[in-house]
């Protein structure tokens, strides 16, 4: 059941719109898996291009969302998932402390991102 839940999927960015787009993509189809928990699955990013993590989570807020969870895509640790995500999200919590704000382990943190890299290790078809 939905309760006026968003979810923003948090990226580098890049120069390169292709990669941006690619991310946009991945957003769609989280959003049709989703539905049923969040009204509105967007994505956001951290460089080069639109919507910024900050302008997203506003815009969530803006929409109605009572929580926002925040999905950083990323595989390492480093400054943007250890500083710039969290400075952002503590910001527009001070600002909207009515709004729940979670914000989730990055993706290389997932416990099946070994299997996922032996998977594709074994089974990818790609060549250059």
């Amino acid at each position: 059941m939905k309760q006026n839940n968003a979810l923003i999927l948090v990226a580098h960015g890049s120069r390169k719109a292709s990669s941006n787009e690619e991310v946009k993509s991945l957003t769609e189809e989280l959003e049709a898996l989703l539905g049923e928990k969040y009204d509105l699955v967007t994505a956001a990013f951290l460089e080069f291009t639109d919507p910024s993590l900050e302008e997203g989570m506003l815009y969530c807020i803006e929409k109605g969302a009572s929580e926002i969870v925040i999905l950083p895509y990323f595989l390492a640790s480093g400054n943007h998932v250890t500083r710039d995500i969290p400075e952002v999200v503590q910001k527009i919590q001070a600002s909207y402390p009515q709004v729940k704000m979670t914000l989730k382990e990055h993706i290389g943190s997932a416990s099946g991102m070994v299997s996922l890299l032996s998977d594709m290790a074994v089974s990818s078809n790609k060549k250059l």
